[in-house]
C-alpha cells in the first residue's frame, strides 16, 4: 500500500495538531532564522519606499490564551495543509506534463503570482487570503529547520570525499566561494546604487542596546517536553517491537526516530548562544541522532549501517518509510510558504527591481558557474566519486530546502550538499558583517543583499539586527535559491554546469 497525497496531508495535519498545542507561543520566541516578513523601522529607507498595506506575518502570531489558541492553531494547520496540497497539485501537473522541476518551488511560484494577480483584480480578497495563510507561513518557517537534519544523518552512507587534502579542498571551496559571492553581489548592487545616486555612505547599523533580560530561546520548554517524551515512550516501544519481532516494528521505529530527530534539534537550538554560533544545531542534532542509532543497533542486536539505512529508504509506504523519508517529504509545504513572505515584501521588491534582479543573477548564475569552474580547477575529488563530490558543492549558497532539490537535479549527493550549505551558513553568519565592514560597505541594501546571496538563513538571521538591511537579505536569500534551482532545471544550463565542473 502506498501513501497517497490526501492520506499524507491528513497525517501531517494530525501530527501538527498533536505537536502544535504546546508550542504556539509569543512572537518573540520565534527563531530569527525563520523567513518571515519584518517591518522596516528605519526612516533611511522606508521614506523612499511605498509601504505595502499587507499586514506583517509576525503580527499574526500573538501570545494566545484560551479560545484564541484554538483559532490560531486552526489557522496554522489549515494554512499548512493548503500549502501541502498546492505542492502536491503542482507535482501532479508537472508529472503529467513530463516537466522536470521541483514541485515545491513550482508551488511557491504559483502561489506568489496567484496572490499578485488577486491583488490586481481585488485587493480586498488578496489581503484576506494573505491574512489567512500568514500564520501558517510563520509556523512552517519556524519548524522547517528540523526537516534538514536527515540530510546530515545520512552522511555516513555517502561516498567518501577523499583524504585530508580533498577535505581541505572542500573547505577552500566553501571559504573562497563565500568571499566571491558576498563580494560580487554586494559590489554589483553598490555600483548600481551609486549610478542611481541612492547610495548610503554612512552607517545605518543601530548601536547595540543593553539587554533587559535573557534572550528567548528558539523553542519553548513545552516543545522540548512534548517531543522528548514522545521519543522516550516510542524508544521503549521500538526495543520491545524489535525484540518480539512485531509486525509493526518498522513503523514504530520510524515514529521513534521522527520524535528523536525533532527533539534533538530543539535541544541543540536551545543550547547557549556562544556554542550555537560555532556549532550549528543541525550538526549537533545529527550527531545525537547518529549516536542514538548506534545505541539502538547495539541494544536490538542489529548492524549499525542496517539501522541507519532504514532511517531513509526512499519510500512513503507506511510499513517501510523511515523518519528521514517523512521529514524530507514535509519540506514541500514550507517552501511553498516562502511565497507568502515574498508577497508581503512585493512593494519593496518592485521598487528596487533592478538592484534585486542584478544581485539574484550574480548570486545564482554567477555563483553556480564560478563554483563549478573552481572545483574543476582544483581537481576536487578522486576516482569514481569525483563527479559526485563536485556536483554536490554547486548549491553551497542556496538555502537548504532548495539546495536538496538542486543537488538531486544535478546528480550530486544531498548529504554532502547539506553539510556544505551548513558550513557556508556558519561562515557567513559568523564573519559576514565583519567582512563587509572591512570592505567599507555601509549601504544597508548592499549589506543585506550580500548576506542573503552568500549565507542563506544563518546570514539573514545574523543581519536581523540591521532593520534597513534585513528585508533585502530575506528577499535575496529566497530569490537567489529560486533562481539557482530554476536555472539548474533548464537542460542546457544543467549540461553546461556539469560540463564546467566535470569536463
Amino acid at each position: 500500500m502506498k501513501f497517497r497525497p490526501g492520506c499524507v496531508s491528513f497525517l501531517v495535519a494530525a501530527l501538527l495538531l498533536a505537536a502544535s498545542i504546546p508550542v504556539i507561543e509569543s512572537k518573540k520566541a520565534f527563531n530569527p532564522t525563520s523567513f518571515v516578513p519584518q517591518k522596516i523601522t528605519s526612516k533611511a529607507i522606508s521614506t523612499k519606499l511605498e509601504k505595502s498595506s499587507t499586514p506583517d506575518v509576525s503580527s499574526q502570531i500573538e501570545n494566545v490564551r484560551g479560545g484564541a489558541l484554538d483559532n490560531n492553531l486552526i489557522n496554522c494547520l489549515a494554512g499548512s495543509v493548503v500549502c501541502g496540497l498546492i505542492e502536491q497539485a503542482v507535482k501532479k501537473g508537472l508529472t503529467k506534463a513530463n516537466i522536470s522541476f521541483p514541485s515545491s518551488l513550482g508551488g511557491c511560484i504559483f502561489l506568489f503570482f496567484f496572490l499578485v494577480l488577486a491583488d490586481i483584480i481585488n485587493p480586498t480578497v488578496a489581503s484576506s487570503m494573505y491574512e489567512a495563510l500568514a500564520p501558517a507561513a510563520a509556523f512552517l518557517a519556524k519548524w522547517m529547520a528540523p526537516l534538514f537534519v536527515p540530510g546530515l544523518v545520512m552522511l555516513p552512507l555517502s561516498p567518501s570525499v577523499g583524504g585530508g587534502m580533498e577535505i581541505l579542498k572542500v573547505i577552500a571551496t566553501v571559504a573562497i566561494g563565500f568571499v566571491f559571492t558576498i563580494t560580487t553581489s554586494a559590489f554589483s548592487v553598490l555600483t548600481i546604487r551609486k549610478a542611481q545616486g541612492t547610495l548610503i555612505t554612512t552607517s545605518t547599523v543601530p548601536s547595540k542596546a543593553v539587554a533587559s533580560g535573557p534572550k528567548p530561546k528558539p523553542f519553548n520548554e513545552a516543545s522540548w517536553s512534548f517531543f522528548s517524551k514522545g521519543a522516550l515512550l516510542s524508544a521503549v516501544a521500538t526495543v520491545w517491537a524489535s525484540k518480539t519481532n512485531n509486525a509493526f516494528a518498522s513503523p514504530i521505529q520510524t515514529l521513534f526516530l521522527t520524535f528523536l530527530t525533532v527533539a534533538a534539534y530543539i535541544w541543540s537550538a536551545n543550547l547557549p548562544a556562544g556554542f550555537v554560533k560555532i556549532v550549528h544545531p543541525l550538526a549537533t542534532s545529527a550527531t545525537l541522532v547518529l549516536t542514538v542509532i548506534r545505541g539502538l543497533a547495539a541494544i536490538t542486536g542489529r548492524e549499525y549501517y542496517d539501522v541507519l539505512r532504514s532511517y531513509k529508504v526512499g519510500s512513503l509506504d507506511p510499513m517501510k518509510a523511515g523518519a528521514g523519508d517523512i521529514l524530507m517529504f514535509l519540506l514541500g509545504a514550507p517552501v511553498v510558504g516562502f511565497a507568502i513572505s515574498v508577497y508581503s515584501r512585493r512593494q519593496l521588491l518592485f521598487n528596487n527591481l533592478v538592484v534585486v534582479l542584478t544581485s539574484v543573477l550574480v548570486g545564482s548564475a554567477g555563483s553556480l558557474f564560478a563554483t563549478a569552474g573552481f572545483v574543476r580547477l582544483i581537481s576536487l575529488g578522486s576516482g569514481a566519486t569525483a563527479r559526485l563530490v563536485r556536483l554536490s558543492l554547486l548549491a553551497r549558497n542556496v538555502t537548504t530546502a532548495l539546495a536538496i532539490a538542486l543537488t538531486n537535479m544535478l546528480g550530486g549527493d544531498i548529504s554532502i550538499a547539506a553539510s556544505v550549505v551548513c558550513l557556508t551558513g556558519i561562515l557567513g553568519g559568523t564573519y559576514g558583517q565583519a567582512f563587509m565592514d572591512a570592505l567599507g560597505i555601509k549601504d544597508p541594501i548592499c549589506r543585506g543583499i550580500g548576506m542573503g546571496c552568500s549565507s542563506q538563513g544563518l546570514g539573514v538571521a545574523a543581519i536581523s539586527g540591521e532593520p534597513d538591511a534585513f528585508p533585502f537579505a530575506a528577499i535575496a536569500m529566497v530569490l537567489t535559491a529560486i533562481a539557482a534551482t530554476t536555472l539548474a532545471s533548464i537542460p542546457a544550463v544543467k549540461e553546461a554546469l556539469i560540463q564546467t565542473a566535470c569536463g
